[in-house]
């Protein structure tokens, strides 16, 4: 008597299994997709639904939990190169909570660090009295939150122009690019922290270290938009933008943290040393 195999049950059976693996794999992964996409619409969706004006539309900006977060900031302190900071961490969904209170704690990180640095710094000397210099503070805040809004509000403004004429939407949103610098601010803080000890050559390595790292994760960001106008205006425009970022911890650096003073060696007085040489040609 013939068997199964003889006949093809068993092969056809396994293909035909195998059909049904490959194509509830397909259905998975469609579903993903559709899941997905339709999450996106929901979410655009709700931004549009609701007013400008209103307080529904910006808190869908607030919408991130911790794990999101913890996230963004990793990864706007760790440049990779083909890890693009707005592909793989925000994916259209931009939050306005890690960016303000990135800026809140570097305002007040910057601030408490640089009167009690001034104080390490000047406390030995003589007819000092330590005062508390509220009013940096404010003036930390200006700085911060005016290169954190003011710079990505340029940058999209020149994007939106530039793609204007091409007939195309700019590659990234306003509250994306604010995204993007806020998180990138998240470098300084350590660096602010530290800037407390009053050693400045270690205060200059924070600073380039700083400057490095959140520097690299913006030129992997900007890069791709920017080279699409070629690139010479490509690296004029992201060396304009690097400068500006060196500036903004330069000027904290300086304007906030003072510079300890040498101590002169000691010398013996003028008329000591006349008295000595005087007694040596006797």
């Amino acid at each position: 008597m013939a068997s199964a195999d003889e006949f093809g049950f068993e092969d056809e059976g396994k293909e035909s299994i195998n059909g049904r693996m490959q194509v509830e794999e397909e259905d998975t992964e469609e579903e993903l997709i559709y899941d997905e996409g339709v999450r996106t619409e929901l979410l655009a969706g709700q931004k549009k639904s609701s007013s400008f004006w209103t307080f529904s539309y910006y808190q869908t900006f607030f919408d991130v939990d911790t794990r999101q977060v913890l996230n963004r900031i990793k990864g706007s302190m760790i440049p990779l190169p083909k890890r693009n900071f707005v592909r793989h961490y925000i994916r259209n969904k931009p939050d306005l909570y890690g960016p303000f209170w990135i800026c809140a704690t570097l305002v007040f990180a910057i601030s408490i660090s640089g009167n009690l640095s001034n104080f390490l710094v000047h406390r030995g000397e003589s007819g000092f009295r330590y005062t508390p210099e509220f009013q940096k503070v404010s003036i930390a805040a200006t700085a911060v939150y005016a290169y954190a809004w003011l710079v990505p509000l340029a940058l999209w403004g020149c994007l939106v122009w530039w793609h204007g004429h091409a007939g195309a939407p700019a590659p990234y949103s306003f509250l994306e690019l604010v995204c993007i610098y806020g998180y990138c601010l998240s470098s300084f803080i350590p660096a602010a922290l530290l800037w407390l000890i009053p050693l400045e050559p270690m205060r200059w390595v924070l600073l380039v270290l700083a400057c490095m790292l959140s520097g690299g994760v913006l030129s992997v960001a900007l890069w791709p938009v920017l080279r699409r106008y070629g690139q010479h205006h490509a690296t004029v425009a992201l060396a304009f933008l690097l400068l500006l970022h060196i500036c903004l911890g330069l000027g904290c650096k300086l304007y906030f943290f003072d510079t300890p003073q040498a101590v002169p060696a000691p010398s013996l007085p003028t008329h000591a040393n006349n008295d000595t040489m005087h007694q040596h040609n006797q």
